[in-house]
C-alpha cells in the first residue's frame, strides 16, 4: 500500500484554482521532492494532506485512509474533528517558520504532543525527546527556550517535535527558506539522516542539491498541476519540458 496518495486533487480559494487535478504515489521510505516557482501549489498540495487545508476535489489518502473525511454510501462526508486529529497524529509536519511555543524549552516543545495527544507517562515522553533532541544534534540545548537558539536549532527541535509523534510520513514545507545561509546546512543534513533512515519524507524545497541527493522521485509543478515527475537526474537533468528546463536555468 503506498503511503500517500494524491487521487485527482484540487483545490480553489474562491475562484482562483491553485490545484488543477494532481496526481502523485508515495511509496513507503521514500522521499519526495516537490519543486517549482513560488505560487505554483506546492506549500498548498503539503497542507491539503493533513488537511490544514481542505480540498476541493479529488482525494488523498494516507495509509489507504481519507484523513478530514469518511465515505458514507456514495457521499464524502467530513470526518469528526476527534477522527481527523488521530488520523493527523500519523503526519509529521515541519514548516518554514519553525512555529514552536516560544514559552517553552526546547525539551518541552518535543514532549508536547506525546503528553496531550499521546496521553504518554511524564518519564517516557521526557525519555523520548532527550533521544530525538539528541539525534538532531541538540542534546546540550534541551533546557534552552527558542529565543535563546539560532533559527537553525530552532528548527531542528521542530523536526524532533514531529518525530515525537512516530510519523507515518514526515512534511517539509521549505524547512530552510526562513534561515541564515550558513545555517541551512545542519538542516539539511539532519534531513539527509532522516531520509538514509527509512522515514517516508515529501519535501518542499527550492535546494536542488539536496533534492538530487535524496529524492527518489522529483516532482515540477508549474501553475497548479505536476508538469514532470521522475528520478532526481531525469528531471534536474534532462528535463524533457521546456517549463521545466527554464526553471532550472534560473535558480541553478
Amino acid at each position: 500500500m503506498a503511503t500517500v496518495e494524491f487521487l485527482n486533487v484540487h483545490k480553489s480559494f474562491g475562484d482562483v484554482e491553485v490545484l488543477k487535478g494532481i496526481n502523485l504515489t508515495v511509496q513507503p521510505q521514500q522521499v519526495v521532492c516537490l519543486i517549482g516557482p513560488s505560487g505554483s501549489g506546492k506549500s498548498t498540495l503539503l497542507r491539503c494532506v493533513n488537511h490544514l487545508e481542505m480540498t476541493t476535489a479529488g482525494a488523498i489518502l494516507v495509509d489507504g485512509r481519507m484523513i478530514g473525511y469518511d465515505v458514507k454510501g456514495d457521499q464524502l462526508m467530513e470526518a469528526r474533528q476527534s477522527e481527523i486529529n488521530k488520523r493527523r497524529s500519523k503526519i509529521g509536519m515541519v514548516f518554514q517558520n519553525f512555529n514552536l511555543f516560544g514559552h517553552m524549552t526546547a525539551l518541552e516543545n518535543v514532549m508536547h504532543g506525546p503528553l496531550k495527544l499521546l496521553k504518554a507517562p511524564r518519564a517516557e515522553a521526557e525519555a523520548k525527546a532527550r533521544g530525538l533532541l539528541g539525534k538532531v544534534g541538540l542534546a546540550d540545548k534541551i533546557g534552552n527556550y527558542p529565543s535563546q537558539l539560532s533559527g537553525g536549532q530552532q528548527q531542528r527541535v521542530a523536526i524532533a517535535r514531529a518525530l515525537s509523534m512516530d510519523p507515518d510520513v514526515m512534511l517539509f514545507d521549505e524547512p530552510t527558506s526562513a534561515l541564515d545561509p550558513e545555517l541551512v546546512g545542519e538542516v539539511l543534513e539532519v534531513m539527509k539522516k532522516l531520509a538514509r533512515s527509512g522515514m517516508t519524507m515529501i519535501v518542499v524545497t527550492h535546494e536542488m542539491g539536496f533534492a538530487r541527493e535524496v529524492a527518489d522521485v522529483v516532482a515540477f509543478m508549474d501553475n497548479g498541476v505536476i508538469v514532470e515527475q521522475g528520478a532526481p537526474d531525469d528531471v534536474l537533468l534532462h528535463p524533457q519540458h521546456e517549463r521545466t528546463r527554464s526553471f532550472l536555468a534560473r535558480v541553478s
